[in-house]
């Protein structure tokens, strides 16, 4: 039996109120709803098991046609049930998408015996039972990314007794006779599911983030139409045993008359990734295709950071969020005049453009260069100085990012390439570089201190909306269009004479009929092997010209277009070509920039302008994912793609034709500076994005071109065993975090009689505390074999400490891997410069060994030091042992503690006028500049942290703490 209907929010405007994370889903409640008619009709009326596969998301416009299939009964009169749906204006071969499955089971939906439900009509609220405090609940709701409406907030009270959780539940008063028209209204049944956020006395600020039904059992309906409900909700602990939070449900009405029993329901938690690829598939995805899509950012009742300590860079005053400054320079001076370090620094991106225009009559290309180096050099000086050694930069740009058809503003072409030269900083420097794009207005400025606080590296700030990217899957079903290749007319690729180009040409001829071929390169017929493939294209009927041309260079573009035949005119463009000259962006030149821009951003500009007025079907421009996910040492290649990625946007806004693929890396060879070698792929496979083979390149090529989109990212995206990396950011809710091996496969605990749960997840800080010299030496080699051999993809043990990592194989993009690694494992921040510094894992072992607190052998796992994250928090070096301190500053390097600016702030302390005032009412200073030594030493923690302050500031009250 086939049950058809149609879904939408025209028709069910109710549903539009069931917002999760930004996007209307049916509830998982509505399946129960269609099981349910779907089993009266087949004599069925057990929901006995359903379980939903995949969310169904409800388009804006439009709707879904839904079908719900019944297979015949099995011999014990079972029937498997399945849910369907497709957009209702799908061709009628298009595929549908399977949402739900289960099995329906023949019952009663009689009242249960006497006495096998709880809820007594004339013991409400139950005796015993502590009423639940629920106000500000769906505020809170709100902030997690539940945007529910008004037929959503339907919980009215919630009562508490030892292990039972009752609830009160129902419509809107203005909607009550809309649950007549239901066997259990879905909004309804989901307000009493609510209630189980409040179980054993939770909240659900305890339950965090955002969870949707997944499992129901041994759903039976007694009574349909009910728009109120009195809820008892128990846990079925056969579950709870193993390890899953599944809940019983018993509903009545206000009478006492049973409504409905519910088994068991199991939770599970969706991810905003997992929403969004929904709403692009509507159920189903291209499993190498992705898109950029933004989500909501559900701040909930996140503090946003102090902007106190906030610094501005230039003279935009829409980003006045702390203290202004003209430039790096001025706040250098402050700094140098006594003014504290700034927790954060905000770097507002100028337009570079007279009036901030970005039209398609302006000197782009110049505007990017000078935009792009503007914010390199001001980057590396920021990081080369010390004294913002523990701030955030936050880099905001303005409009740099395509969001949403809506935005009023167009596509910002020359600050887009912020975002690919950033993206490497971030990758180079983990947790130092935020990334904003706002479109200037104040309620935007109001959310910044709030993404600061937030930890997200990324946002898209448009009005009082907070967004994140993310990449996600295209819709399996998404709509297609036919490829653009035409046989009589034109093609011209660009680089189109070796590399990808030369691969795409053959393609076209071979599988797509192109028989026009115009291939321009810088060398033309002088390239390798341009004229061996010419004869190879000729051979299989194409007519192919090769063209020595610098697209960089405008005339050159017009002179190549006054070329082409009449007869033959141009119908697409595929933009190829390309140059890297990788450099970690510290050592990034403007030349360098320069150098990857010309065949880059230069000839796509000169090939947009050139093309605007001609009749194409295709302009194809090669980008490259490094602009969104793995930039490291590509800072100026990046920043060259994100370029070819905004104009895309630009020109379809502008009405005209164009994709761009940001592909991943290919197994072939491309010729951008001597092709993919073997330590390429094996860095991209640990960061579960192996390599394209050249056939599914093409193929993924084939299937993008189907699609009506501006920007598309062909990607392969694999975790297996050789997947060890941290994912890229935009990449986690599709990768998940990577199976890490444990530092040491023997540990040996702290001596301690009992060691506690938390024993099993010590820091390294805290492990090493009850180590003597040389366990703690071995301990740390360890760590750093470990690291090493997951950044070379070797066994550890194969590893020799005392060889170079040059001699291990280990290059400036594995130099990076290689510090980031140990940073996350140290809990210390650790130079780019780490792997060049101490050349060698026993070198570099010995140097981590000195930075990590001494070791005190009488601490256990209950009272080891807090790891360093812990005290650089405000007033945490209070808390730590005298002794303690003291020790781990004798272990510092005198050169260190000068680069650091502390050395001289130290012997300042015994003659400063401040010092007896500081350490007035504790422990006086024991002598004049002569004895500063034994001054500081003999101070405790509070009064050298007060001093310290005090030197670097006079202005300061000594009495502060």
């Amino acid at each position: 039996m086939v049950l058809t209907g149609r879904l939408s929010v025209r028709t069910h405007p109710w549903l539009a109120d069931h917002d999760v994370l930004g996007t209307v889903l049916l509830p998982g409640t509505g399946y129960v709803e269609l099981a349910i008619r779907a089993g009266e009709e087949v004599g069925c009326e057990v929901v006995e098991e359903l379980t939903i596969e995949a969310l169904m998301p409800l388009p804006p416009h439009g709707g879904l046609a839904i079908q719900v299939v019944v297979d015949a009964p099995d011999a014990g009169g079972r029937c498997s049930l399945a849910v369907y749906s497709r957009p209702d204006d799908a061709r009628s071969d298009a595929p549908w998408s399977k949402h739900a499955s289960g099995v329906l089971a023949p019952g009663t939906a009689q009242a249960p015996p006497a006495g096998t439900l709880t809820l007594d009509p004339a013991d409400w609220p139950p005796t015993g039972a502590t009423e639940v405090d629920i106000s500000g609940v769906y505020d809170y709701l709100t902030g997690q990314g539940y945007g529910y409406g008004p037929m959503f907030r339907g919980l009215r009270g919630i009562w508490s007794r030892g292990k039972e959780t009752f609830a009160e539940v129902s419509l809107p008063e203005d909607s009550l006779d809309v649950g007549k028209e239901f066997r259990l209204h879905p909004s309804i049944l989901d307000a009493a599911l609510s209630a189980t956020d409040f179980m054993d006395g939770r909240r659900p600020q305890d339950v965090g983030g955002t969870q949707l039904p997944f499992a129901w059992s041994g759903v039976t309906l007694h009574a349909a139409g009910s728009s109120r409900l009195r809820v008892r909700i128990t846990a079925v602990e056969s579950h709870r045993s193993q390890g899953s939070d599944a809940v019983r449900l018993e509903l009545t009405d206000p009478s006492g008359t049973p409504v409905a029993t519910i088994d068991s329901l199991v939770v599970r938690p969706v991810t905003a990734a997992k929403v969004n690829a929904a709403a692009a598939a509507g159920g189903g995805e291209r499993e190498a295709v992705f898109q950029l899509v933004t989500q909501q950012l559900p701040l909930g009742g996140a503090v946003a950071a102090s902007t106190d300590r906030w610094a501005v860079i230039g003279v935009d005053t829409d980003l006045a969020t702390g203290t202004l400054y003209p430039d790096l320079t001025a706040l250098g001076a402050a700094l140098s005049g006594g003014a504290p370090a700034p927790g954060i620094v905000v770097l507002p991106v100028p337009s570079g453009l007279p009036g901030g225009s970005s039209g398609d009559h302006e000197d782009i290309p110049a505007a990017v260069r000078s935009v792009t180096g503007y914010v390199l050099d001001t980057v590396q000086s920021w990081l080369a100085d010390e004294r913002y050694a523990q701030s955030r930069l936050i880099v905001v740009t303005r409009n740099a990012l395509p969001v949403k058809e809506s935005d009023a503003a167009p596509v910002d072409l020359v600050q887009a390439p912020v975002w690919g030269l950033l993206r490497s900083a971030q990758e180079e420097y983990p947790g130092r570089f935020v990334l904003v794009d706002s479109d200037g207005s104040a309620t935007a400025r109001e959310s910044l201190p709030a993404v600061a606080a937030s930890g997200e590296p990324e946002a898209i700030l448009r009005g009082a909306e907070v967004r994140v990217p993310r990449l996600a899957r295209v819709a399996a079903a998404a709509p297609t269009m036919p490829l653009p290749w035409d046989a009589d007319g034109t093609v011209l690729i660009t680089g189109g004479t070796s590399g990808l180009g030369a691969v795409v040409a053959r393609h076209l001829v071979e599988q797509h009929g192109v028989r026009h071929l115009l291939l321009a390169g810088r060398r033309g017929e002088d390239a390798p092997g341009a004229t061996e493939l010419r004869d190879a294209l000729h051979g299989l009927g194409a007519h192919v010209t090769l063209a020595a041309c610098d697209t960089a260079d405008r005339a050159a573009v017009d002179d190549l277009l006054t070329g082409i035949p009449a007869a033959h005119p141009l119908t697409a463009v595929v933009h190829a070509a390309a140059v890297m000259d990788n450099a970690l962006l510290a050592g990034l030149t403007l030349a360098q920039v320069d150098a990857v821009m010309r065949p880059k951003v230069d000839a796509a500009w000169n090939l947009h302008e050139a093309t605007r007025g001609l009749d194409l079907k295709a302009f194809i421009l090669f980008s490259s994912c490094a602009g969104l996910v793995v930039g490291v040492g590509q800072g100026n290649y990046a920043a060259a793609n994100r370029f070819l990625d905004a104009l895309s946007a630009h020109r379809r806004a502008a009405g005209l034709p164009s994709t761009s693929l940001a592909f991943g890396l290919w197994e072939t060879k491309t010729g951008l500076g001597g092709g993919v070698t073997h330590a390429d792929l094996r860095r991209m496979r640990t960061m579960g994005m192996p390599a394209l083979p050249t056939a599914e390149g093409l193929a993924l090529l084939d299937e993008a071109l189907e699609l009506d989109q501006p920007v598309l990212v062909p990607i392969r995206v694999q975790r297996d065993q050789h997947t060890t990396a941290e994912p890229p950011h935009l990449l986690k809710d599709v990768l998940g975090a990577p199976e890490r091996p444990t530092v040491r496969k023997e540990v040996r605990a702290p001596a301690v009689t009992t060691v506690s749960a938390a024993a099993t997840q010590l820091t390294l800080e805290q492990r090493l505390s009850g180590m003597k010299a040389a366990e703690r030496k071995r301990t740390v080699l360890d760590v750093v074999r470990e690291e090493v051999a997951g950044v070379s993809h070797s066994g550890p043990a194969t590893i020799d400490v005392s060889k170079g990592f040059t001699e291990l194989g280990l290059d400036s993009l594995a130099a990076i891997d290689l510090r980031n690694r140990l940073q996350k494992a140290t809990g210390l921040r650790l130079p780019a410069t780490l792997m060049f510094d101490y050349p060698s894992p026993m070198v570099l072992a010995d140097f981590l060994l000195d930075e990590l607190p001494p070791g005190i052998e009488e601490n256990t796992p209950e009272t080891a030091p807090e790891p360093a994250s812990a005290r650089n928090a405000t007033g945490a070096a209070g808390d730590r042992d005298d002794a303690s301190i003291r020790q781990a500053l004798t272990t510092i390097p005198v050169d260190a503690l000068r680069d650091s600016g502390l050395l001289d702030e130290l012997l300042k302390l015994a003659d400063h006028p401040a010092a007896p005032a500081v350490a007035s009412g504790t422990r006086a200073l024991q002598g004049e500049a002569g004895q500063a030594g034994e001054a500081i030493r003999t101070m405790d923690v509070d009064d050298l942290v007060r001093a310290a302050l005090a030197a670097a500031d006079p202005t300061r009250n000594p009495s502060e703490g």
